[in-house]
């Protein structure tokens, strides 16, 4: 047996031992009452419809307690007047439980089959086993999700973007074993310190020193490619101080657990510092614990997130350098450092 009861201006269709959410009635949790707008009554294959009501029908319920709605939200907006109104809303709810429908000298509660202790118990036990089940499941398909490898997503943005600088971000990023992009060729040339066609096609990856056209002693990390990855900040009057110079580089870039994004003209304090030049590039620097400026990256990036992945290509060039070699007189770069004197912190 079931009924279409009416109340705060909705029906709903209900049986014994439905829950329902009704507009806000002036009862209190625990209290009984009984819903006298029944519009419809259906025993097996019999119906009784109302006009409005059913006479003789009541559903007997009790009240579990009370609770709100889902939050509305209205905006109201006039065009060219300035005027917007927001309002939210939570309708005010009464929880119930159907315990009996009454018609004709029948109940619905008393003719119903009850269910045994143990049936109820059985019955349980299979709803939980079954929702155990369908968790396994959800928890199978997510973990299979997870260890799917995710698409590359800077592969589309670099061939979206239309310049070539942008397309060459990725393969900065991944110097390591691999061959420059044909594209990043003449970014290389414009922006690094190269040795002559000679050296470049004999050289090995690790720290390389040279002496530049201004008498100062510079070294620069090239990677097992080839290219270029980073250059000396500073310049020094003497090869043995280039040479004991890579002693602080090591040491400084190991101690650089993160990096931190500065301005171009700010300074961190010491480590890894990512910042955007004048020329519109992301660059990074190392300094040391002094606040002394150790290293500058070799070439710029289009996006940070490249620079970002720049420096694990650092860190593993300088972990993977075990001694240096000596390169030729190449020409200064506008990139390079200004010539300065040598100090005691050279040495």
């Amino acid at each position: 047996m079931y009924a279409v009861i009416e109340t705060g201006g909705k029906q709903y269709r209900v049986e014994v031992g439905t829950e329902l959410e009704v507009e806000l009635l002036d009862v209190e949790p625990g209290q009984s009452i009984t819903l006298e707008r029944v519009l419809l009554v259906a025993d097996g294959a019999e119906a009784t419809v109302g006009t409005p009501v059913v006479d003789g029908a009541a559903v007997e319920a009790e009240v579990l307690g009370a609770t709100r709605g889902d939050k509305v939200i209205a905006f109201k907006y006039r065009p060219k007047a300035r005027r917007r109104v927001k309002k939210g809303h939570r309708q005010e709810l009464t929880v119930l439980r159907i315990n009996d429908i009454r018609f004709g000298g029948k109940s619905a509660a008393e003719s119903a089959p009850k269910q045994t202790k143990a049936e109820s118990r059985k019955a349980l036990e299979e709803a939980a086993a079954k929702q155990a089940a369908d968790d396994a499941a959800l928890a199978a398909k997510l973990n299979v999700a997870a260890e799917a490898p995710e698409p590359d997503a800077a592969a589309p943005k670099a061939k979206a973007e239309p310049k070539a600088k942008a397309a060459k971000a990725d393969a900065k990023a991944a110097l390591v074993d691999a061959e420059p992009e044909p594209e990043a060729a003449p970014e290389a040339e414009a922006a690094a310190p190269k040795a002559d066609a000679t050296e470049s096609a004999g050289s090995t990856k690790g720290f390389e020193i040279f002496e530049d056209k201004a008498g100062e002693w510079r070294w620069r990390l090239v990677a097992s490619n080839g290219e270029p990855v980073a250059v000396s900040e500073q310049g020094f009057s003497s090869k043995s101080g280039v040479v004991r110079s890579l002693d602080v580089v090591r040491r400084n870039t190991a101690d650089a657990e993160d990096h931190s994004e500065v301005a171009a003209d700010e300074t961190a304090g010491k480590g890894f510092e990512i910042f955007e030049d004048k020329a519109g590039d992301w660059r990074w620097r190392l300094r040391a614990s002094n606040g002394e400026l150790v290293a500058v990256s070799e070439q710029g990036f289009s996006s940070k997130s490249g620079v970002v992945r720049s420096l694990d290509v650092v860190r593993r060039n300088v972990a993977a350098a075990e001694g240096h070699t000596e390169a030729d007189a190449t020409e200064a770069t506008t990139d390079a450092a200004p010539k300065r004197s040598r100090t005691k912190k050279d040495a």
